[in-house]
């Protein structure tokens, strides 16, 4: 009898291990793609403080299939109450790198902005936004930013407390679930609300589009650091890429 619930046992125990081994999801990041970003945020970078060309525009988009819309508002520096401002640096590479490989929209500054999109309405980011939004119809616009390393968060949602996604929680539930099965857990909510100034995620939730603000810690935005860092952003980017195609 003793036997015979022994092997009961490590069957079942076989059984679960087969069960959880298939239900885990093979990694779609490689060691190439963050590579990539590193090179795409290096040459963004060689523009952050450039201003904008003759001719030119000071802002790109990239158009995708998927209902998903990529804004980095802060790619590069901009001009805020006429006082230069830092790049959110590796927001830009992250929305290209996203565009790469879950064919999604991305919209993205790559020289200096005379007018901080985050901050102002009247400019022509949010005009070419307006109508991106209009023809596109995004089931949600994610708006990437970088916070300090020294945050004690991962990443800060900012939701205008809790208005910015129009009564669409799932679409935050499965955020924050994709973000966990990455391993990216320490989470805030609304330090950065994004409901003081005119900023992305209002502007795009005064248009009828769910949007969340991430405020993502610059140690998942800075693969130059070193492996960890390496390591963290491609969490970030495969977690980005699970919630984009469960939402489509």
């Amino acid at each position: 009898m003793k036997k015979l619930l022994v092997i009961l046992f490590l069957i079942s125990g076989m059984n679960l291990t087969a069960q959880r081994a298939d239900n885990t999801p093979k990694a779609i990041i490689i060691p190439l793609h963050i590579n990539q970003m590193r090179v795409s945020e290096k040459r963004l970078s060689e523009h952050y403080n450039t201003p904008v060309p003759q001719d030119s525009s000071w802002f790109e988009y990239r158009t995708g299939s998927k209902k998903v819309l990529i804004v980095a508002g802060h790619a590069a520096a901009h001009m805020r109450e006429e006082k230069r401002q830092y790049a959110d640096e590796g927001t830009g590479s992250l929305g290209i790198k996203l565009n790469h490989l879950a064919d999604v929209s991305v919209f993205f500054t790559k020289y200096l902005s005379p007018s901080d999109p985050n901050y102002y309405d009247n400019n022509a980011f949010k005009d070419s936004l307006a109508i991106i939004i209009d023809q596109m119809k995004p089931i949600i616009v994610i708006d990437l930013h970088c916070a300090h390393p020294y945050r004690p968060f991962d990443i800060d949602f900012g939701t205008m407390n809790g208005k910015s996604y129009l009564m669409r929680d799932d679409l935050l539930k499965d955020l924050k679930a994709a973000l966990k099965n990455e391993g990216i857990i320490n989470f805030s909510q609304d330090y950065f609300a994004a409901v003081k100034n005119k900023t992305i995620t209002k502007f795009v939730s005064n248009k009828g589009v769910p949007c969340i603000q991430l405020e993502i810690n610059a140690n998942y935005l800075s693969p130059d650091l070193g492996f960890v860092e390496g390591q963290k952003t491609a969490q970030l980017l495969q977690a980005l890429i699970r919630f984009i195609e469960h939402v489509e």
